[in-house]
């Protein structure tokens, strides 16, 4: 990327060359898909209220060398200056909570909020309330309804000085991870209390992703936290270091193994050691699916987001479910689970659905349905109403195939049902058919 002065920033080190009098409009935000399911279970070491709270954490002491982050770990001279223009307060009321309800909208829940818990921003003047949110509105660009909701969540930004810590932060931010205003934006949008934490604390944060896990590409390091601003939520000692060695040292990954993984889910940095990751991955994959943890690597390397379903409500059931009914051992639950990790992306209703249908439907019996699912089990994503039905209905009607005759065919070659009629199977029987033709002629 390059700044506003034709200067380019290549890594994390040199974000403290490029300070500018005001904030870089580098490109659109970065559209970032997360996932969020129903029945995932999160849990973090910061306030889930997001009450503000500075941490008084020790340095990483990781045995780590901290050249990497470099100059980003001192104080450099930041102008500001640009960032706290004179806001148009002509038109104010004298009085704060008139200021916060009637200028502002806040909502009756925000006002008994910060009366019940911020209560001293009454006291404040109009003018200092409304100096910093013009900073926030300019710096992040904010619509009236952005600020109604970062103040509803997190009224206590207020209490902090626009020129001592809201703005030095906010330009610490933009520039060492060369966030857009969009990306800011969503980020504070979303987790305002990282506007809370000092620079020393940010900074420290920012040192476990370049120094402890070594990410060399600030343009990675910006998709972890603008993806999950939570991540900036959590202590490095007794939050982020714990849950990174857990996979590195007991699950033994690799850094660079780590590094893929958060990519694809940094979520796993949210979750407890001891009340989530060594739940699913000890007790569940290892000692009762009998995983090692070549297994373990494997699988969530594949897909990671299976970390995120809850293990009473969802893995297990399904687990038991394939295991005493279906009567699959744990090593073949193992071995369906690696072949396709996306198995635990289906409810326990759509398994037995498609079972069901297996079963009745093409009145496989119970080995059939279990040969099938063993070979295939991409087949519990399929419709069983559509596209299921459409390739059996295919296969039925232009082989000409009996009941009996369909469901040894599909026992013995379960991957068919997971070829796509137009693009697959008709092509393959009409070649097959002129070809049987063309030999029956000269016969």
């Amino acid at each position: 990327s390059v700044d506003s002065q034709g200067g380019s920033i290549s890594n994390f080190n040199d974000y403290n060359h490029h300070f500018t009098q005001q904030l870089p409009q580098r490109r659109a935000p970065t559209t970032l898909h997360g996932r969020r399911n129903s029945e995932t279970d999160f849990d973090n070491d910061a306030d889930s209220t997001g009450t503000w709270r500075e941490e008084d954490e020790d340095d990483v002491s990781d045995g780590k060398d901290p050249q990497l982050v470099g100059k980003i770990m001192q104080q450099p001279n930041i102008d500001i200056t640009p960032l706290l223009a004179n806001s148009n307060d002509q038109n104010n009321p004298d009085i704060a909570y008139f200021y916060l309800r009637d200028t502002l909208g806040l909502s009756e829940e925000t006002m008994w909020k910060i009366t019940l818990d911020a209560g001293s921003l009454l006291g404040m003047t109009p003018r200092n309330l409304d100096k910093k949110v013009s900073l926030l509105r300019r710096t992040m660009n904010l619509s009236d309804e952005d600020v109604r909701v970062i103040l509803g969540k997190q009224p206590a930004l207020l209490h902090y000085s626009a020129e001592r810590n809201l703005a030095p932060t906010i330009l610490f931010l933009v520039r060492a991870l060369d966030l857009s205003k969009g990306e800011l934006r969503g980020m504070i949008i979303e987790c305002p209390s990282i506007l809370g934490y000092s620079l020393e604390n940010l900074k420290k944060k920012f040192g476990f992703f370049f120094n402890t896990l070594r990410f060399e590409d600030v343009g990675q390091v910006r998709e972890l936290l603008v993806n999950t601003p939570k991540l900036l939520l959590c202590a490095v000692d007794t939050g982020l270091i714990p849950r990174m060695k857990f996979l590195h040292k007991e699950m033994q990954f690799s850094l660079e193994e780590l590094r893929e993984v958060y990519r694809k889910n940094p979520k796993l940095l949210l979750y407890s050691v001891d009340e989530n990751l060594r739940e699913k991955i000890i007790f569940f994959f290892i000692l009762q699916l009998n995983m090692e943890p070549k297994h373990v690597r494997k699988l969530l390397l594949s897909y990671p987001q299976v970390m995120d379903y809850n293990l009473e409500n969802h893995l297990v059931p399904i687990a038991h479910y394939l295991m005493t009914e279906l009567e699959f051992s744990s090593i073949e639950l193992r071995s369906i689970l690696l072949k396709f990790p996306r198995l635990f992306t289906h409810s326990l209703i759509k398994i037995k659905h498609v079972t069901g249908f297996l079963r009745y439907e093409l009145q496989l019996d119970a080995n059939q349905v279990k040969r099938v699912l063993f070979q295939s089990p991409q087949v519990l994503g399929l419709d069983a109403e559509g596209n299921l039905k459409q390739k059996i209905e295919f296969l039925r009607s232009r082989l000409n195939l009996t009941e009996y005759e369909l469901s040894v065919v599909l026992s013995k070659m379960p991957t068919l049902l997971g070829c796509s009629i137009q693009n697959n199977l008709l092509p393959k029987v009409e070649y097959l058919e002129s070809v049987l033709l063309s030999q029956s002629k000269h016969s």
